[in-house]
């Protein structure tokens, strides 16, 4: 007779161990949960400062790619602007040539010149032209 009984004793022991094991299972894994939930909580404020953080950075990358376009830009524009700076730069030299060349003259010449001496002009009369009454032989008169 204790043949026939064993068995069964054997599958509700087996069925009670995996229902034990089960349950501390289910148990951990709340426990777990709760304890991740609680966590994540916790960490919400560094969650949403890290998100702010990374916002400020998308739009730091964007402000950067920009600059470097408007740079860009820039430096195309000065570079169309050198032949005209070359032209530039030789005015002045030849301007800077031409001044020197204005200063060395106006070095060289006195610093003081003497005038002669102005006398008194004479003083002009004027004398009236005598009258005549003679007459020509011209016609009309």
């Amino acid at each position: 007779m204790t043949d026939q009984r064993r068995p069964v004793h054997l599958a509700i022991l087996v069925g009670v161990s995996a229902s034990a094991y089960a349950g501390s299972l289910a148990f951990v894994t709340t426990l777990q949960s709760a304890t991740d939930a609680s966590i994540t909580a916790q960490r919400e404020p560094i969650r949403a400062a890290a998100d702010a953080i990374a916002a400020g950075h998308s739009e730091l990358e964007a402000a950067v790619v920009e600059a470097a376009r408007r740079y860009g830009l820039v430096g195309d524009q000065y570079g169309a602007l050198l032949p005209e700076f070359t032209q530039v730069e030789a005015s002045l030299d030849a301007l800077a040539t031409t001044t020197a060349k204005v200063s060395n003259s106006a070095q060289a010449l006195p610093t003081r010149v003497s005038l002669p001496k102005v006398v008194a002009a004479p003083r002009i009369t004027r004398v009236a032209a005598p009258a005549s009454h003679a007459t020509t032989g011209a016609s009309g008169g």
